[in-house]
C-alpha cells in the first residue's frame, strides 16, 4: 500500500511540473509535449496496477436493469455501491379483442336434453343464452335452424323483443311439435346477426346449441306417465362482478366498492340480503346491503366505502347474495363470488 501511494503522488507531482512548465517564457512546444507523454505513461501504469479495485458489474432482474459501479476510496472491505435502476421500455402486453358477435350457451330453461315428449305432441323449448361480445342484441337478432331434426320450428325466432347489452342474457323460446315416430331427435341452432353472420356459442365444440327429445308413444308409456312441463318460474341471483377504487386498493386508504347483483332468472325475488367480505378470511362482512325487490333480467349496483388495515398479498375477496336461502330459487348453487385483491 505504501508503495502506491508513493506511485500516486509522483503522478500527482509529474503533472504538476507539466503544468508549470506550460507556463514557463520560452518553454518549448516540444518539450511540452514529451513531459505530457511521461505523465500518462506513469498514470497508466498506475491504472494497471489499481485495477483490481474497481468494480463494474451489470445485473438484469425482471422488468429493471440494474447497474453497480463501485468507487474505491478506501480498502476492498469498505467499498460503498451506487445503484442506478431503469425500467424496460421495450416490453408491451398484446390483448385479444372481444369480437361484436359472441354468445354462450347458459342454460335449457325447458325440455333438458333426453325429455320425454309424446308423439306428435306440442312444447316449448327455452334456451337461456348470455351475450358476450361487444355488441348490444336487438329484434334483428335470431336463432337460425342449423341442421339435424327441426320438428317443426320455424327457420328463424327472434332472440328479443327488445334488447340484451354485453354480458346481458336472454331465455329465447321456439315453438316445436315431437315427430309422430318413436325415437330420439335433435335439433341444433346457431344465432344470426342483422347483417347476416352466423355465430355460434362459445362453450360448444361445433358452436351449436340444441334440442334433444325422446318421443314416446302413448301406448308405450306406463299409465303414470305425464309428459314433462315447463319449471315454474323463479328467481335466479347472482353476483355478477365486484370492482373497487382505485384499483388495487391502497392500506389505509379509502376505498370505493361496487358489487353487481343480477337476477337472471324468470320471476321477481324480494327481501334478500348482499354482503361483500375485503378478504374472504375476514370474521364478518365489510358491506352489507339489504335488497325488497329484484325484477327478472334486472340487477342493482350496490355501493360501499371501506379502508384495509393493513397490506395484503393477492388473496381472495367474496360476495354472497341471499345466503340465508330466504329467496326460492331456480339455482341456489351460483349465489357466491370470487375474485382476487391485492392490497398494496
Amino acid at each position: 500500500m505504501r508503495s502506491k501511494l508513493f506511485t500516486f503522488f509522483s503522478v500527482m507531482a509529474v503533472l504538476a511540473f507539466v503544468s508549470l512548465s506550460c507556463n514557463l517564457p520560452g518553454t518549448r512546444s516540444q518539450e511540452v509535449n514529451e513531459q505530457t507523454a511521461v505523465a500518462l505513461t506513469v498514470a497508466a501504469e498506475l491504472t494497471k496496477s489499481s485495477d483490481k479495485y474497481n468494480v463494474s458489474t451489470s445485473t438484469q432482474t425482471a422488468g429493471v436493469n440494474l447497474t453497480e459501479t463501485a468507487t474505491v476510496t478506501q480498502p476492498a472491505s469498505q467499498q460503498t455501491a451506487t445503484l442506478t435502476a431503469t425500467p424496460f421500455s421495450n416490453h408491451t402486453a398484446t390483448q385479444t379483442p372481444i369480437p361484436c358477435n359472441q354468445a354462450r350457451f347458459v342454460t335449457d330453461v325447458t325440455y333438458p336434453d333426453d325429455t320425454q315428449v309424446l308423439t306428435g305432441s306440442g312444447f316449448i323449448k327455452t334456451w337461456r343464452l348470455k351475450n358476450e361480445g361487444t355488441c348490444t342484441w336487438n329484434s334483428s337478432y335470431q336463432i337460425i335452424f342449423a341442421g339435424g331434426d327441426q320438428m317443426g320450428a320455424p327457420n328463424a325466432v327472434a332472440v328479443t323483443s327488445g334488447s340484451v347489452p354485453p354480458n346481458g342474457t336472454v331465455d329465447v323460446s321456439v315453438n316445436m311439435t315431437a315427430p309422430a315416430a318413436p325415437g330420439t331427435y335433435t335439433g341444433n341452432w346457431r344465432l344470426r346477426a342483422p347483417d347476416g353472420t352466423v355465430f355460434g356459442i362459445v362453450n360448444s365444440p361445433s358452436g351449436n346449441f340444441w334440442v334433444k327429445i325422446k318421443a314416446v308413444s302413448p301406448t308405450s308409456v306406463p299409465p303414470t306417465f305425464t309428459p314433462t312441463s315447463p319449471p315454474p318460474a323463479l328467481p335466479d341471483l347472482i353476483i355478477s362482478d365486484v370492482t373497487w377504487s382505485p384499483d388495487p386498493p391502497i392500506e389505509d386508504t379509502n376505498t370505493h366498492v361496487k358489487v353487481t347483483v343480477y337476477n337472471q332468472g324468470n320471476a321477481t325475488a324480494t327481501n334478500f340480503t348482499v354482503r361483500w367480505w375485503g378478504l374472504e378470511t375476514f370474521a364478518n362482512p365489510s358491506c352489507e346491503w339489504n335488497v325488497a325487490s329484484l325484477v327478472a333480467h334486472g340487477g342493482y349496483v350496490l355501493e360501499c366505502d371501506f379502508t384495509f388495515a393493513s397490506h395484503y398479498a393477492p388473496m381472495n375477496t367474496t360476495a354472497h347474495v341471499d345466503d340465508e336461502n330466504n329467496v326460492l330459487e331456480s339455482d341456489e348453487s351460483n349465489n357466491k363470488f370470487k375474485k382476487l385483491i391485492d392490497v398494496n
